[in-house]
């Protein structure tokens, strides 16, 4: 039998898409790939989501239920002092939308900041009765409408003892805090993803968007079906799960061990069928150009073949008649293309990557170097406290230095603290109108800032003890300057009664010393004067 014959150009036709067959299966690979790459990019952004935000929050919380904790152990909350707790809470500087309330286990309010000192106050029972007055253990409330604040609140309460580390619970201290607090936590969030804090029985805390609409209802049904038994400290990721609007979502979930809140993180549509459709759109379209190409390129190709052929035909009957002919050269150039997009994604991983370790390692360093300093503080006072009641007073009044000077570096991210705002907020617990500033505008370094807090506030503590600000007249004058990398501080008191250098260096004086020569390798000249103590500090400044 006879094959059938077929031209040069159908030949190449045929072996381009023979060529272009595996190149188009190659494609789609690729294609699968890189939507498969898309999918698990996506699952860890949603991850890291969720965990940033738990973070966030359990940072948040922990800070409150530090400052509850010292407030439950002092001798005004102990013993039931409600107006030098109002005062006290003035001092910790927590936002002007929080409250506090203290109830006995009866559940009779004995203090509400919410309220005037002379309201009524109402008497309820809390779920969490039983954890804290029973238990004696710290209890984080779920979303409830607070009819006194009318908003949607959660809180923190923990137990007060009659003696710290006694047994009995004599009544428990909460702090109040508006749901609209936990939406700070969503201001990081990216373009296309919603984020969702749910308390434990599914009510909505705090959501992004549309936070407003939402607090108070409850979560999207199918979310809590998914997530209504998962434990504490748990999480996953999910598949086919719709949003509040009806808008088909996937992303991550995580339960706060602390709480039994949940956390949610979203991606909508346009951010995982995104990928998707670009693929497509760029797959077909390759795949279109591939064919379209291949077909010319054959048929251009097989014209060159063909009339190189027939130019050899010519030059053969030229030869026959005895003629010479120059023939016309022939070239055939393919052209391969390679995407890159797989490497582009490769190196923006690694680059995040590298900054989440370098983010690690920074938050440890702080945190490592906060401890020692409140390792050393609570040592030191310790040994110099005369007791138990004075221990407390002391200790807690230099951590709240120590927790005024971390919430100033909070707010600028840690790259900075004004000195003039640093020394009002050290020095606002003594009588600060009586304390007046000169000095250009410097900017402190977060390391200087939190060693020369713990100074400014051991200065102030000796004026209002034995100092200027223990008499009515007495002032303190404090000026300063910087100039070619050094600053110099002049505290000068006035008005005070007779000073003369003290028979022995307290706890204090140790820790000025110790912090300016030691930490921050400056110096200090103090001068007793009949007119008040003056004291120069001179402090390199790292650029």
């Amino acid at each position: 039998m006879m094959q059938k014959a077929r031209s040069i150009t159908g030949h190449l036709r045929l072996y381009a898409l023979a060529l272009a067959f595996p190149i188009l299966l190659m494609s789609i690979f690729i294609g699968w790939a890189y939507l498969h790459q898309e999918a698990r990019r996506i699952d860890r952004v949603a991850e890291a989501q969720v965990a940033a935000v738990a973070a966030d929050i359990e940072s948040r919380l922990e800070g409150l239920r530090g400052a509850l904790t010292v407030l439950s152990v002092s001798p005004s909350v102990v013993g039931g002092d409600v107006a030098e707790i109002r005062r006290h809470i003035k001092q910790i500087g927590m936002p002007d939308d929080f409250w506090f309330v203290l109830r006995d286990p009866g559940g009779q309010q004995l203090m509400n900041t919410k309220l005037p000192p002379d309201a009524a106050l109402p008497k309820f029972a809390s779920e969490g009765d039983d954890l804290i007055f029973e238990q004696g253990r710290t209890y984080y409330a779920n979303l409830i409408w607070g009819p006194v604040g009318r908003t949607w609140i959660t809180g923190i309460a923990i137990p007060v003892r009659s003696a710290p580390g006694g047994a009995g619970v004599t009544s428990s201290l909460s702090v109040i805090i508006p749901a609209a607090y936990f939406k700070q936590a969503f201001d990081r969030v990216p373009a296309g993803w919603i984020v969702a804090i749910n308390d434990r029985n599914g009510a909505i805390i705090a959501r992004s968007p549309s936070h407003d609409e939402w607090v108070g209802k409850p979560m999207s049904r199918t979310g809590w079906e998914v997530t209504k038994d998962v434990p504490p400290g748990a999480g996953g990721l999910w598949r086919d799960v719709y949003s509040l609007e009806g808008i088909r979502v996937q992303g991550a979930y995580h339960r706060m061990a602390s709480t039994g809140w949940l956390i949610g993180v979203s991606a909508l549509p346009e951010v995982y069928e995104s990928p998707r459709r670009s693929i497509l759109l760029i797959g077909g379209a390759a795949a279109m150009v591939s064919l379209l190409s291949a077909a010319l390129l054959a048929g251009f190709m097989g014209r060159r073949i063909t009339g190189a052929i027939n130019a050899l035909q010519v030059k053969a009957a030229a030869m026959r008649e005895m003629r010479d002919m120059d023939v016309p050269r022939t070239s055939l150039q393919e052209v391969n293309a390679v995407g890159t997009i797989m490497r582009d994604t490769a190196r923006v991983l690694r680059r995040r990557e590298e900054q989440q370790a370098t983010l690690i390692q920074e938050l440890n360093h702080r945190v490592k170097n906060t401890l020692a300093t409140v390792q050393s503080i609570s040592r030191m006072t310790m040994k110099t406290s005369g007791g138990l009641s004075s221990f407390d007073e002391a200790f807690s009044a230099r951590l709240m230095a120590l927790s005024a000077t971390h919430n100033l570096l909070t707010v600028s991210a840690w790259s900075g603290v004004d000195l003039k705002e640093l020394l009002t907020v050290e020095l606002k617990p003594f009588q600060s109108s009586r304390v007046s500033f000169s000095g250009p505008h410097v900017t402190l370094p977060s390391n200087v800032a939190i060693a020369l807090g713990m100074v400014v506030h051991e200065m102030g503590t000796n004026a209002a003890k034995y100092g200027a600000l223990k008499a009515d007249e007495g002032e303190v004058r404090i000026e300063w300057s910087a100039e070619r990398g050094v600053l110099r501080l002049e505290w000068r008191e006035a008005g005070g009664a007779p000073v003369a250098p003290p028979a022995r260096a307290g706890f204090g004086s140790r820790l000025i010393e110790r912090t300016i020569r030691g930490e921050l390798q400056g110096t200090i000249e103090r001068t007793f004067d009949r007119s008040g103590l003056r004291a120069v500090l001179t402090i390199p400044m790292p650029a």
